[in-house]
């Protein structure tokens, strides 16, 4: 099979590599297509996966065999792979938080992923993707249960006005969703202008650049003083991290979504003064079914996320040097598999 393959920090091979065999309660799978993550741009920059390791987890793809035991899956089937697979025995398993098990297996971070030809995953990891939902935008079924899990875990309700930091896929994804749950108001802060231009098409309130307006100012007008009750981080840089507790109301709600591998300062001071909560939000494993149903029903918008499809040959110069660009233009990049 051909596959990507991380080497480490700026060095990922497409290399041709044993067909994988599936063992008892595994399922083979024909890989369609995968998308890029955010924190697979973030291990390209620091090497912080595992070096050989396949990469990739937003996976769309097709069943090719089975392996004893296996029940409910036949060829043919179209499936992807939950993006945390958690171990059901230890203590966050038992107590209902698999996003944080100790022993958790990662496609594509700790074994194998789907940015290959073929991988193999177990049975009970799969989902079913319906006919409804398409190659490509099964690719954000991963990225969609991270906000949803995020949201969940929020005290966000129904009225609330939110500010989404970071106008990459999981900020439009979360703009998308706060709208689909009932807020009065979402509006979205991102340097980049093509980023900027698609959180206006997915229904953002107001759109600010940042490095050319002052958000208080802002913020204050259009909420008449009385602020957002919500921010959500999704950018994952010192920067944004910094600024969030600053920018919501005195009491309100910071939901962190996105990952950055820097230290960062925060004035503690305005956290404490103003009761600001802030809440660690991380992956979605049981978000999945809803992610599958929000895209089946059309109450996400896939193409406003998905701008680039590019073949695996392109990973590395059209996928994650773009991606890794100061201020990159591509938003989510799929990668089609070769059929082979």
């Amino acid at each position: 099979m051909l596959a990507a393959v991380f080497r480490g920090a700026g060095d990922i091979d497409v290399v041709e590599l044993p067909d994988p065999v599936p063992g008892p309660g595994e399922v083979l799978l024909q890989v369609k297509a995968c998308g890029i993550c955010g924190s697979d741009v973030g291990a390209y920059k620091t090497g912080m996966y595992e070096p050989g390791i396949v990469i990739g987890h937003e996976i769309a793809a097709e069943v090719l065999e089975v392996g004893p035991g296996v029940e409910g899956w036949a060829p043919g089937d179209r499936a992807t792979v939950n993006g945390v697979i958690p171990c059901g025995r230890c203590y966050f398993c038992r107590h209902g938080r698999p996003s944080l098990c100790e022993e958790v297996l990662m496609p594509g971070v700790n074994m194998n992923g789907g940015m290959a030809t073929r991988m193999k995953a177990p049975a009970g990891a799969l989902h079913h993707i319906p006919e409804s939902v398409d190659d490509h935008a099964a690719c954000l079924i991963d990225p969609l249960a991270n906000v949803l899990h995020g949201i969940r875990r929020s005290r966000f309700k129904p009225g609330d006005r939110a500010l989404v930091l970071g106008g990459g896929p999981i900020g439009l994804l979360t703009v998308q969703c706060l709208k689909l749950a009932g807020a009065r108001a979402v509006y979205l802060s991102e340097p980049s202008p093509p980023r900027r231009r698609a959180g206006g098409s997915v229904g953002a309130d107001a759109v600010f650049d940042p490095l050319a307006e002052n958000l208080y100012i802002r913020l204050d007008e259009l909420t008449e003083g009385e602020g957002v009750d919500f921010v959500f981080e999704c950018a994952g840089v010192p920067a944004t991290l910094k600024e969030a507790p600053m920018l919501v109301r005195k009491g309100g709600q910071v939901v962190i979504l996105g990952i950055c591998e820097e230290p960062v300062e925060s004035d503690f001071m305005t956290v404490v003064l103003n009761e600001v909560e802030i809440l660690g939000s991380y992956c979605g494993p049981e978000e999945y079914p809803a992610a599958i149903t929000y895209l089946a029903r059309g109450q996400v918008n896939p193409q406003s996320v998905i701008s680039h499809v590019i073949p695996l040959e392109d990973l590395v110069s059209k996928g994650f040097e773009a991606l890794a660009a100061p201020m990159p233009e591509p938003l989510k990049v799929v990668v089609e598999m070769p059929a082979r």
